[in-house]
């Protein structure tokens, strides 16, 4: 199978109000073309095998181009999109009637990364940044999958992702890639202890990632890794008509301290309620 698309993005207006007065952006448009291709192969009833490739772009949002991040940036409305060419194998497998597993492999090229590079305006304003298409790199890795009906109440399942980026910045040999870990792990299980109700504890974790120093008496900013974590989750959902379903459930059950992003701890333990009404 082949697709293929056409984006445009038009601006119809970038203003902003700076020492009593409108400032008036240049209104630059942009367009890009993404295609991708896909083979795919059943060498039996219970398996499947692909390959594909793609070619994607992603515009700059309106923050990357226009924000001037409480006054550490220059806008830069000229930016253009950012480039991804994607490979990837992978197949499926029902090992038992009761038990499959998925998997996959693959490679991402990417080109005109949107990174901030620094400015030097001298006094009073010092250096500040300015997003530009300057970054390149690669991203690899794998992934994989197991569900198991091990009777007709009881479904573990499972899911692994193996990530590895590396992402250039000509600027900063210090520069790493942020925000994403280069380990993740998600084990499930959804045990129906009664006719009307259903638990699903989980477990989630992750390795370090790369995060960046944000505050800005940091100089020059400061690249390190999170610590890891690993949470445990509870939901519990209750049948209470044949169309009606109250589902509640409480996160990071252990109340375990982590922080994703330099700054910003996440969420203690924490609890959910829904009512979930099927038409």
């Amino acid at each position: 199978m082949v697709g293929a698309s056409w984006d445009r993005r038009d601006l119809k207006m970038a203003q902003d109000y700076n020492s009593g007065a409108l400032v008036f952006y240049p209104l630059t448009d942009d367009s890009a073309w993404n295609g991708q291709a896909a083979l795919i192969y059943r060498p039996s009833e219970a398996s499947q095998l692909h390959v594909s490739v793609s070619s994607r772009s992603r515009f700059p949002t309106l923050f990357e181009r226009y924000s001037s991040r409480f006054g550490t940036a220059i806008p830069n409305p000229s930016i253009k999109a950012e480039r991804a060419v994607n490979y990837e194998v992978g197949g499926k497998l029902d090992l038992t009637p009761a038990v499959q597993v998925e998997g996959a492999v693959f490679y991402s090229d990417v080109q005109d990364a949107l990174i901030q590079i620094p400015v030097a305006l001298g006094p009073p304003f010092g250096t500040v940044s300015q997003t530009r298409n300057a970054g390149s790199g690669e991203y690899y890795g794998a992934e994989a999958s197991v569900t198991a009906a091990l009777s007709p109440s009881l479904t573990l399942g499972g899911n692994y992702t193996y990530l590895h980026r590396e992402l250039t910045d000509p600027t900063n040999a210090a520069f790493r890639p942020t925000g994403v870990p280069t380990h993740k792990l998600l084990a499930y299980a959804d045990w129906k202890v009664l006719d009307r109700l259903t638990l699903t504890p989980s477990l989630e974790t992750a390795s370090k990632r790369w995060t960046v120093t944000s505050s800005s008496l940091i100089t020059p900013a400061r690249y390190y890794r999170t610590g890891a974590y690993v949470l445990a989750n509870l939901t519990a959902q209750v049948t209470v008509t044949p169309t009606t379903d109250v589902i509640v459930g409480v996160r990071n059950l252990l109340d375990q301290r982590y922080q994703l992003v330099d700054g910003f701890p996440e969420e203690g333990r924490n609890f959910r309620a829904d009512l979930r009404v099927k038409f």
